[in-house]
C-alpha cells in the first residue's frame, strides 16, 4: 500500500509538472495574438510558476472536524479555533485551552492546523506535543504545520549580520525576515510570543516522521510571509 501510495503522489506530481508547462506556453501563445494583456500574463505565468501568494480557502461545508490549534488572532471559518488566550486583537477563539493539555477524544479530529505555533515550544516539549495530536487525528487524518524556515533566515542574516541582527529596531521588513524567525516578533513583548526552538524543513518533516506521522512533505506556505521566510510540512496519521 506504502509504495501504491508513493508512485500515485509521484505520477500527480510530474503530471501537474506537465499541466503548468502546458499553461505556460498557451497563456504566451494568447498573449501574441493579443488576447492577453502583459500585466494579466505575468499575473498569469506567476500563479502557473506557483510564485504568485497563495490566499487561505475556507474548507467546504462537509461536517469534518477541522481545529485551528493555537490560533491567536487568526480565527478561521470552518475550524475550531484553540488558543490559551480568550483573544487577541479582538478576535475571541473558541475554545480556551493549553495546548499541551487538550482535552479532545482520540480519532476525533481530520484536520489539525497549527499556524506559527511548534517553534513557541521547546524541541522535547515539541516531541510529545506531536504524538498527543497525532492521537486526537483520525486514521489518515491531516496535520499541517507552518512556521519560519530558520534556514532562510539564517542566509538572509549571513549576508548582512551588522544590518540585519539590529533589523528589530531600525527596520521592521528586514527584521521579519532575519531575526524574528529565530526568536519571536519583540513588538508583542510577551514572553509566550517567543521563540524556543527553530527548524529547517528537513528537521521539521525528520521529528514528524519520528512521532509516527507517513507520507511527510513539504508545501507552499499559505499564511503570514509565505515561502521562502516561512514553510509548510504536512503529514497524515
Amino acid at each position: 500500500m506504502t509504495i501504491k501510495i508513493a508512485i500515485q503522489n509521484k505520477l500527480k506530481y510530474y503530471l501537474n509538472k506537465l499541466k503548468r508547462i502546458f499553461m505556460f506556453f498557451w497563456r504566451i501563445y494568447k498573449f501574441l495574438r493579443g488576447q492577453l494583456s502583459w500585466t494579466a500574463l505575468k499575473k498569469n505565468i506567476k500563479t502557473i510558476l506557483g510564485i504568485a501568494p497563495l490566499k487561505f480557502i475556507p474548507p467546504p461545508n462537509d461536517n469534518k472536524i477541522r481545529l485551528n490549534l493555537g490560533c491567536g488572532d487568526k480565527i478561521l471559518p470552518g475550524y475550531i479555533n484553540v488558543d490559551c488566550m480568550k483573544s487577541r486583537k479582538g478576535n475571541v477563539v473558541n475554545i480556551i485551552s493549553d495546548l499541551r493539555t487538550l482535552s479532545f477524544k482520540k480519532n476525533i479530529a481530520d484536520e489539525i492546523l497549527a499556524v506559527h505555533v511548534i517553534e513557541h515550544f521547546y524541541l522535547w516539549e515539541a516531541d510529545i506535543l506531536l504524538k498527543s495530536w497525532r492521537e486526537n487525528l483520525k486514521p489518515s487524518g491531516l496535520i499541517i504545520l507552518e512556521c519560519p524556515n530558520i534556514h532562510t533566515a539564517a542566509k538572509r542574516l549571513a549576508k548582512n549580520p551588522k544590518k540585519l541582527s539590529l533589523a528589530e529596531t531600525t527596520d521592521i521588513k528586514d527584521g521579519q525576515f532575519a531575526m524574528w524567525p529565530l526568536y519571536g516578533d519583540p513588538g508583542w513583548k510577551d514572553p509566550l510570543m517567543c521563540h524556543r526552538w527553530g527548524y529547517t524543513p528537513w528537521s521539521l518533516i525528520k521529528l514528524l516522521k519520528e512521532c509516527g506521522f507517513k507520507n511527510v512533505r513539504q508545501e507552499k506556505a499559505v499564511f503570514k510571509h509565505q515561502d521562502p521566510r516561512d514553510m509548510r510540512i504536512v503529514g497524515e496519521k
